[in-house]
Formats: structure tokens, C-alpha cells, sequence
């Protein structure tokens, strides 16, 4: 069989091109049984119903034209030509062929690479009610505006804190993103996209608590800035940070779609009682669930809730979703990780003892009743996370400096340290 499939003109690969399009191809062919997208149903993109897209449940690494793509470790660059899906070109792909490249929807690695004329506008997100933040931000914003860059600020901080700089509103056009705060201004700043549309590189600096998600240190933001800013000359690397799409329906009908960076999270809220739910992955029913919750996460939340209740924890750029159950009834119930690409489906039978919440990203609480469901995609279009290092050196450092990771509760001292301390306590007892 022969299947004509529209090319996306941002996927192309310097070495071997055709293998960009093998391999796109041949994704759309594992996720899709018979129909596929029309050029104009990529178009139209996240608006339309994933019926309707003809994908089945694809998502494919829908990026700004500042990212591109990194193929493999040795620097090799997928190069995205431009975003607008408004040209196509039509080649044919023989479904016969047995070699399955890496798709290219489970590519997390890029590096950041400015068209002509960006960036232009830069959107500052800084931690609530923290004085220093508020500083940090103002000195920021004014060495920006000297660069000629135009700093976007949130409405609830301008009029008070920084008239100075223009307002942002949802729906425009950003190039760059900063946050000052720690992990929880980070995932703020990923919730002000709530559309499935391609969204800006983030500089992260460290002014919360924890900073896993932050490696950045402000002291030295400008020497930060002006190398990503001039990213061209000397490559930046950053890492595509999964997002969950999160549908939920009430008796089968859409209610309400939320786009989560660490995790979805279902439990029993003030009930006393456990929550019973039906798991579903792909179509397929997997289990029925009596616990105190479930934990719907992303690599990037693997660190966060899911690892607290007992999940793994995983490396951001690893394709995969996590299910981790919270004080499950069966002790043989253990955390899941399921691939990037399925579908997985959380539904609460009419027979329930009590009702759910949910919650997404620690944000929107809501009750769940009986016969509703929430449904978790990936989302098309993942969070550009500008590193320190390169690659996932960045995750690495910080479960093993943030998290204490493998780090002896007791750390055994050297022969050398030992003997000297002995040698000292013979000589506070003996003195000459």
C-alpha cells in the first residue's frame, strides 16, 4: 500500500532529508489505522477535536522557528523552515518497509537559533510577593530595554510595581521567556499558554526554594541573556519539556481542556473514602484503581508529586508517561510509565462511592462525579526550556545537588582523615 502523506515544511534533516520524512511518515502510520490529516486539518491544529484532525492521538514536536531540532548528540540538526503550515509538498511512503526510524515526535533535544530580527519581545514572570524578585525584574527589564528588546510584564504587577514596561496579554507574540521565582513560577509561567500553539524559549533563574526546573543563577543574568540572545554565534541548547493535554468530560461531553507541565492529579479530596476509577490506555481497559488518587505525570513532574508518592524518576527528554498510584488498596499496585504517544483515559463509574477532584498543575481544583472522565493526550507543543549544559547534564546535577540523589546517609571517611582525628584526641589526652 501506497500512502500520500502532506509534508510539514519544518522537518528536515541536513545529512539524509528523506530519513526526516521516513520517519514522520511512518509515525503517522503507527497512530492512524486508515485516515489521515489533510493539509488543512494541520492548519487548523490544536482547535480542531482530535476526531476531526485525523490523527488519532499524534502530537508532533510543533515548534517556534527559534527551536530547531537536535537529530543526535553530535550536534547533527533537524531544521524547522518556517512554522506556517500554508506549504506543502506530496511524496509517497511505502508501508511495506520494515526499518522504523526514531520518530520524529520524541525528539526533546534542540538548541535555540534566532530569525532575522529576533528576539524583538521578551515576557518577565516573576515570584509573587518576594521583594528581590521585584528588584531583579526592574534592573532586568531596563538593561532588556537597552538591548532593544520590548519587556512584557503581567497586568496584576504592572500598574504597582512596573509602569514602565508594557502589559501582557494572552494570544500575543512573545520570543523569550525569563522566570525568576523557583520550580512554581516556572509551571505559572507555562499555564499563561494554555493553547496548544508553540510556545517561547525560557530562561529560568533561581529565586525560590528548590529550583529543580531553575538552573540559572541571577547574579550573573546578563552574561546569561547576551549569550542567548546572541545564540546564533554560540549555540544555546534547551530541552522540549513535555506538557500533558488534559480533556475532561462530564457525561461525555467536553468541559473543559487544561495543558499541565509536571502533572494531572485525581483523588479523594474531603471524602473519607477511596476513590474507585477505570483506566483505560489506547481504548483498551487496564485496571480499575482503588486508592486515595492517581498521578497523571511528565518526565519534567517525575521529581515532583509523583516521586514523593513513591514514582520513578525520569529524565525530561525520555518520551514516556507516568502513573503513579497514591496509598493504592492492592500493595501490588506499583507506579507505571506508559509510552509519550498513548492515550490514557481515567474514568469514574456510576457506581463510586463518593465524587473526585482534580487538579492540574497544582491549579484549577474542580469535583469530579460520577460518569466523568478525564483524558490525557500529549500536547502538541512543548515547553523550550533553555539549559546550562547540554543535553539532560542539567537533570543530572540537579537530582544528584537538589534532590541528594545516591548520596550516602553516612559517608564512610578516608584512612588519612581517620588517623589525623585520632592522632588529635591522643594529643588532647596526653598533652607534652
Amino acid at each position: 500500500m501506497v500512502v500520500h502523506v502532506a509534508k510539514p515544511p519544518y522537518f528536515q534533516q541536513k545529512s539524509s532529508p528523506m530519513q526526516g520524512w521516513h520517519a514522520l511518515a511512518r509515525q503517522l502510520l503507527c497512530r492512524c489505522s486508515c485516515s489521515f490529516a489533510s493539509p488543512h486539518a494541520l492548519r487548523q491544529g490544536p482547535g480542531l477535536h482530535r476526531q476531526q484532525r485525523g490523527m488519532g492521538n499524534f502530537r508532533g514536536p510543533f515548534l517556534p522557528p527559534s527551536v530547531r531540532l537536535l537529530a543526535h548528540p553530535d550536534d547533527s540538526v533537524w531544521q524547522p523552515e518556517d512554522l506556517s503550515l500554508t506549504s506543502h509538498d506530496s511524496f509517497a511512503v511505502d508501508s511495506s518497509v520494515d526499518e522504523l526510524p526514531t520518530p520524529l515526535g520524541l525528539q526533546r533535544r534542540a538548541h535555540v537559533l534566532w530569525k532575522e530580527g529576533c528576539p524583538s519581545t521578551v515576557l518577565i514572570i516573576k515570584k509573587p510577593k518576594t521583594l528581590a524578585a521585584s528588584h531583579i525584574l526592574k534592573q532586568m527589564g531596563l538593561w532588556l530595554h537597552k538591548q532593544g528588546l520590548k519587556v512584557l510584564v503581567e497586568k496584576a504587577v504592572h500598574h504597582k510595581e512596573f509602569p514602565q514596561f508594557d502589559i501582557f496579554e494572552p494570544g500575543d507574540e512573545v520570543d523569550l521567556c525569563v522566570s525568576l521565582g523557583g520550580d512554581g513560577t516556572v509551571l505559572h509561567l507555562a499555564s499563561l499558554f494554555e493553547q496548544d500553539l508553540p510556545l517561547p524559549p525560557v530562561v529560568s533563574f533561581a529565586m525560590g526554594t528548590l529550583g529543580f526546573l531553575t538552573p540559572f543563577d541571577v547574579e550573573d543574568y546578563q552574561t546569561r541573556l547576551l549569550r542567548v540572545l546572541q545564540a546564533n554565534e554560540d549555540r544555546v541548547f534547551c530541552t522540549l519539556r513535555t506538557r500533558k493535554r488534559c480533556e475532561i468530560r462530564l457525561n461525555g461531553n467536553l468541559r473543559m481542556v487544561y495543558h499541565v507541565l509536571n502533572e494531572c492529579l485525581i483523588d479523594r479530596g474531603a471524602s473519607p473514602s477511596m476513590v474507585k476509577m477505570d483506566c483505560y490506555i489506547d481504548g483498551h481497559f487496564v485496571t480499575n484503581i482503588l486508592a486515595d488518587g492517581l498521578i497523571i505525570a511528565t518526565p519534567s513532574g517525575s521529581t515532583a508529586y509523583s516521586m514523593s508518592a513513591g514514582g520513578p524518576m525520569v529524565a525530561p527528554s525520555v518520551p514516556g508517561t507516568l502513573l503513579t498510584p497514591i496509598a493504592p488498596q492492592s500493595l501490588s499496585f506499583r507506579p507505571l510509565v506508559v509510552p509519550e504517544q498513548s492515550t490514557i483515559e481515567i474514568r469514574l463509574p456510576s457506581d463510586s462511592k463518593a465524587h473526585a477532584r482534580a487538579s492540574f498543575d497544582g491549579r484549577h481544583p474542580m469535583r469530579l462525579p460520577r460518569d466523568s472522565s478525564i483524558i490525557c493526550t500529549t500536547s502538541m507543543c512543548a515547553l523550550p526550556m533553555v539549559n546550562l549544559g547540554k543535553l539532560d547534564s542539567d537533570w543530572y546535577e540537579g537530582i544528584t545537588q537538589k534532590l541528594k540523589w545516591n548520596v550516602p546517609i553516612r559517608e564512610e571517611r578516608s584512612q588519612k582523615e581517620l588517623l589525623e582525628t585520632l592522632k588529635a584526641n591522643d594529643r588532647d589526652e596526653h598533652p607534652v
